[in-house]
């Protein structure tokens, strides 16, 4: 006799998640129809189809999903054995940040001893390729702003992105590495070590609870990820179409802050960080880092000056 498993809410949520197709705003539509996602998987195709923007198409494979929970369970079981945490929106640990953007992501898989990635975090990123100049700038950027409080966000990906979030392991601050592809696939793999470093003190975070790949398209789309747990986002060296620059532009539709390092016109990779700051980005250097604090700091006050609102809509609250 099979024992019957118990289906926790975070499966729910995870059996959406796998559902192609299916992000915020079509969470909003299931969730004001038929309340509870429970509810919406003992909906008929016919009954989830008349939605705007669905089909019977993505009607029956949101359906088929809810035929699997006992895996879907299972799967949550397995990730608990490995000490992975899945994140619904709903969950009060899911960052406050990320949870404001139009595009978060409906679970978020992280792995590491940070209960909670606060809102005072700063994303820096830059270039895999950059100059001695750009990574002595930025581990020393980091460490200052971490010896301030701030949580530093980035993407483990080779240069910058490294020396980030060795910045701020040299001053025992907290550093979040976010993944474009799932959370037990490190990539680089050279960085393996550092990311067990940053699990220490930090987290890593991935929007891929299942086996992905570190895609080009999933790489662009985690960079919306690490500007949205982000105040703000740094780019220090980078070229005008690199994937800082990705991330900054997320940072711009988020309406959240940028920065960017102000080289002399010479230098090379300044290209893309001059075009932000042509663009509106602020200049900054280390030097007068003082008003790149200040400046955060008025951002942090601005994001949570207004009152929160009735906490069962609050996901849906974007920026």
């Amino acid at each position: 006799m099979n024992r019957r498993v118990h289906i926790s809410k975070r499966a729910y949520w995870l059996a959406l998640a796998s559902v192609d197709g299916v992000g915020m705003k079509r969470l909003k539509q299931l969730i004001e129809r038929f309340g509870p996602l429970e509810k919406v998987f003992e909906a008929s195709i016919s009954q989830i189809a008349c939605l705007p923007k669905f089909n019977p198409l993505l009607a029956a494979k949101i359906l088929r999903a809810g035929k699997k929970l006992s895996n879907f369970q299972r799967q949550m079981d397995w990730f608990k054995s490995r000490g992975i945490e899945i994140l619904c929106l709903e969950d009060e640990q899911y960052p406050t940040l990320l949870k404001k953007i139009s595009d978060a992501p409906l679970v978020l898989c992280k792995k590491g001893n940070l209960a909670k990635i606060s809102e005072r975090a700063v994303a820096i990123v830059g270039t895999r390729t950059p100059t001695k100049d750009g990574l002595a700038v930025t581990r020393k950027l980091a460490a200052i702003l971490a010896s301030e409080g701030f949580i530093i966000v980035s993407g483990l990906a080779k240069g910058i992105d490294t020396a980030a979030h060795q910045g701020a392991i040299d001053a025992n601050g907290i550093t979040v590495g976010v993944l474009g592809c799932d959370i037990q696939t490190i990539y680089p793999k050279e960085n393996s070590q550092l990311a067990y470093s940053i699990c220490v003190n930090g987290t890593l975070v991935s929007e891929h609870p299942f086996d992905t790949q570190p895609t080009a398209a999933n790489l662009i789309q985690r960079n919306r990820i690490i500007s949205g747990l982000s105040l703000g986002t740094i780019v220090i060296e980078a070229d005008e179409n690199g994937g800082a620059i990705h991330t900054a532009r997320f940072a711009q539709k988020q309406n959240r802050r940028v920065y960017a390092y102000h080289w002399p016109f010479e230098r090379p990779l300044a290209s893309g960080p001059l075009k932000l700051i042509e663009d509106g980005a602020s200049g900054i250097k280390v030097s007068n880092v003082s008003n790149l604090l200040d400046d955060l700091l008025k951002a942090e006050e601005e994001k949570f000056s207004i009152k929160k609102r009735d906490k069962q809509l609050d996901f849906f609250n974007f920026e």
